[in-house]
C-alpha cells in the first residue's frame, strides 16, 4: 500500500512557496506559443515559419500589378502534367520549359480555378523554382475542387510584381466524393468500434459493410453525418474563407459497429452505392480477456507528412509495424495536425494517417495546437467557462489553435462518452485502463475535470485491469531547461501528482517538448520503488528540441531525436520501447511488472 509522506505543514510550505515563485515573476511575459511553428503547405511542401517568406513578395503587400511596373505581355505558356485525375495520396508530376530570365523567387503553386489570375499569393501550396529547374513532385489531396498549377515570375529584373507565366490543365479527383480519411476509434464498449470517413456529399446515408472475411462482408450498419462550418469556431484564422485560411471541409461520416466479437478480425468497406466505395481493410477487436497481451503504438506532437521529416519517417515506421504486426491501438497524445485554422491542413493530416487509422483504433488527446484560443469562448465545445477558456496567470495558455478551439478535433474523431468528449474520457484495452485528461483545461481540486479524473480513478477495477495509463499533452516532469519557470508543470505536480500517487498509477505519458525522456519510478521529485514512471514521447515529428538539461537525478534517459513508442502488456508484465527513425533501432526500454 503506497502512502503519502508529506505532511499537512509541509503540503502548506510547498502550496506557499509556488504561489510566491508565481508572484514574483507575474510581470514576466512568458508566452512560447509560436515555437516549433511553420507554415507548411497541405501538398507535401515544407516552409519555414519567420524565415522563408511565402513566398518573397507575397509578404511585401505588392500584389502582382502596379502602375510602375506593368506585367509583362506575354502569353501565358502550357504546365504540362503527368495526370489531370487523382485519388489521395498520389503523385503527379509537373513539368515545364525552364525561362531564360528566372528570379530566385519564382514559384509553382496549387490554386483553386475560381481564384483571379492576378491574385498570385492565394495559393493553397507553393514551391520556389531553382534555376534550371524544369520539374518537380506533388503529393496530391483531395480537397473536393477542381485545381490547377500557376507558374508565376517577377517582373522588372526581378524587383516588380508577379506575371502568370505558365500554368496547367485543371486536375480534379478522379471522385469527387472518394470515401477518404478512413479512421477507427473506440467506443464505449468492448464489442464497439467508431468507423469514419469523409466525402464532398450528404446526400446519402452513410454505410460500413463488414464480415469475417474480404469476400463475405455480409453484415451492414448505416451512420450519421455532420460537419461544420468557420462561423462555429473561435477566433481569428479558422473563422476566415480561404486557401489558407478556412475551406469547406466536406461531411464526416461515422458508423458505429456494435456487437463485435473480441479479439477477431473483421474486414470492412464504407461508402454507399451512389458515391461509390472505399478499399476493403480490415480490423481486430480490442481483447475482452484480461490475460490477453496487447501492443499499443504511443507518441505525440506529430505533424505534417512529408513536410516535417519526423512525421513522415514516423508513418513510414508506424505503417511497417501496423502491417507486419498484431497492434491493438495508437494514443496521440496531442498537437495533432498542427493545422492551427488552415483547413486544407486537416484534410492533408487526415490523409496521411489513413493507413495507419483505417487499421486501428486512432485514439487522440487534446493539445494545445488543438485548442488554445483567447475569445469566442461561447462556441468553445468543452464548456469551459471565459472567452479563453482556462487562462490562469500562471499558465503560458496562448492562441495555438489559430482559432479553431477544437471544434475540427470533435467533428473529425470519435471517442467514448464517459467523460467531456475528446477533452478528457478513459477506456479499456486488454488488462490496462487508460484516461485522457486535458492540461488545456482547469485540472484543480474544484474543477469538472479533477473530479471526473478522481471518479474514474476509484471506479477501476484492478483486478480486471491491473494496469493503469495516463496522458495528457503537457508534462509533469521534463528536465530540459529551456522553461525554467513552466508553471503547468508545477501546477499539475501539485494537484494532480498525489492522485495518481495514491491510486496506483502506473504510467504517465505525456509530449508537448519536442524530445523524449523517462523518469524512475518516482513520487514528489524523488525516485520510490512505488512511484509513477513518467515518460516524455513528443518527439514523433514537429520539429525536434535542441536544448540542454538539467541533470535531475530522476531523469534516466533522454534524447532529441526523431521516434515513437512501443508498448506491450499483459496483466503481470509491461514492457515499454523507444525506437528511433533513422534506423528502426531500439533506443530505450523498460519493464514493469506486478
Amino acid at each position: 500500500m503506497k502512502s503519502v509522506m508529506v505532511t499537512a505543514s509541509n503540503n502548506i510550505l510547498v502550496y506557499r512557496v509556488t504561489y510566491f515563485s508565481i508572484f514574483l515573476l507575474s510581470f514576466i511575459v512568458f508566452v512560447q506559443a509560436e515555437k516549433h511553428l511553420n507554415a507548411n503547405g497541405p501538398f507535401g511542401k515544407r516552409h519555414e515559419f519567420h524565415n522563408e517568406p511565402s513566398p518573397y513578395a507575397c509578404n511585401r503587400g505588392a500584389g502582382i500589378y502596379s502602375s510602375i511596373f506593368r506585367r509583362r505581355n506575354k502569353v501565358v505558356q502550357d504546365l504540362q502534367v503527368s495526370k489531370t485525375v487523382y485519388m489521395s495520396s498520389e503523385q503527379i508530376q509537373v513539368t515545364w520549359t525552364p525561362i531564360s530570365a528566372s528570379c530566385k523567387d519564382d514559384f509553382i503553386g496549387i490554386y483553386y480555378i475560381e481564384i483571379s489570375l492576378i491574385a498570385a499569393c492565394d495559393y493553397f501550396d507553393y514551391e520556389f523554382v531553382q534555376y534550371k529547374q524544369s520539374n518537380m513532385s506533388w503529393q496530391m489531396t483531395n480537397l473536393r475542387r477542381p485545381l490547377e498549377f500557376r507558374y508565376y515570375s517577377r517582373d522588372h529584373s526581378c524587383s516588380g510584381n508577379y506575371s502568370l507565366i505558365a500554368k496547367s490543365p485543371i486536375i480534379q479527383p478522379i471522385n469527387y466524393n472518394e470515401p477518404t480519411q478512413i479512421h477507427l476509434a473506440y467506443g464505449d464498449r468492448i464489442d464497439q468500434m467508431y468507423v469514419s470517413y469523409l466525402t464532398n456529399s450528404s446526400e446519402y446515408i452513410p454505410q460500413c459493410q463488414y464480415g469475417l472475411t474480404s469476400s463475405s462482408l455480409n453484415y451492414h450498419k448505416n451512420g450519421t453525418t455532420i460537419t461544420y462550418t468557420a462561423s462555429d469556431m473561435c477566433e481569428g484564422k479558422a473563422n476566415q474563407w480561404g486557401p489558407q485560411a478556412f475551406i469547406d471541409p466536406g461531411y464526416m461520416h461515422t458508423i458505429l459497429l456494435e456487437d463485435l466479437n473480441p479479439s477477431t478480425m473483421y474486414f470492412y468497406r464504407v461508402g454507399t452505392d451512389e458515391h461509390g466505395w472505399s478499399s476493403i481493410y480490415s480490423f481486430i477487436n480490442r481483447p475482452a480477456d484480461k490475460n490477453e497481451a496487447v501492443n499499443i503504438i504511443a507518441y505525440g506532437d506529430l505533424g505534417l507528412s512529408p513536410v516535417e521529416p519526423g512525421a513522415k519517417s514516423t508513418i513510414d515506421r508506424v505503417i511497417a509495424r501496423v502491417t507486419s504486426t498484431n497492434l491493438t491501438c495508437l494514443l496521440h497524445i496531442g498537437d495533432i495536425s498542427y493545422a492551427r485554422g488552415v483547413g486544407a491542413l486537416w484534410d492533408a493530416f487526415m490523409t496521411q494517417i489513413q493507413p495507419i487509422a483505417a487499421r486501428i483504433p486512432y485514439m487522440v488527446g487534446i493539445g494545445n495546437h488543438e485548442y488554445d484560443h483567447v475569445l469566442g469562448g461561447d462556441k468553445d465545445p468543452s464548456g469551459a467557462s471565459g472567452p479563453g477558456g482556462f487562462r490562469p496567470k500562471w499558465g503560458n495558455y496562448g492562441y495555438d489553435s489559430g482559432g479553431e478551439c477544437a471544434i475540427p478535433m470533435i467533428h473529425r474523431f470519435n471517442s467514448p462518452s464517459n467523460g467531456n468528449s475528446l477533452f478528457w474520457y478513459s477506456f479499456d484495452v486488454g488488462p490496462i485502463h487508460i484516461i485522457y485528461y486535458s492540461t488545456e483545461h482547469d485540472f484543480r481540486h474544484t474543477s469538472p475535470q479533477y473530479k471526473w479524473i478522481e471518479q474514474d480513478l476509484r471506479s477501476v477495477n484492478r483486478s480486471r485491469t491491473p494496469w493503469i495509463i495516463v496522458g495528457s499533452h503537457r508534462p509533469m516532469y521534463a528536465s530540459e531547461t529551456d522553461e525554467p519557470h513552466d508553471f503547468i508543470k508545477i501546477m499539475l505536480q501539485f494537484y494532480l501528482e498525489p492522485l495518481f500517487y495514491q491510486y496506483h498509477v502506473d504510467l504517465n505519458l505525456f509530449a508537448h517538448k519536442h524530445s523524449y525522456e523517462r523518469t524512475c519510478p518516482m513520487y514528489k521529485q524523488e525516485c520510490v520503488y512505488d512511484g509513477i514512471t513518467h515518460v516524455l514521447i513528443g518527439m514523433a515529428g514537429q520539429d525536434i528540441d535542441s536544448g540542454e538539461y538539467s541533470g535531475a537525478e530522476w531523469s534516466i534517459y533522454h534524447d532529441q531525436q526523431y521516434g515513437y513508442c512501443q508498448l506491450w502488456a499483459n496483466r503481470t508484465f509491461l514492457h515499454f520501447k523507444y525506437y528511433h527513425n533513422d534506423n528502426d533501432a531500439l533506443i530505450d526500454q523498460f519493464i514493469l511488472q506486478k
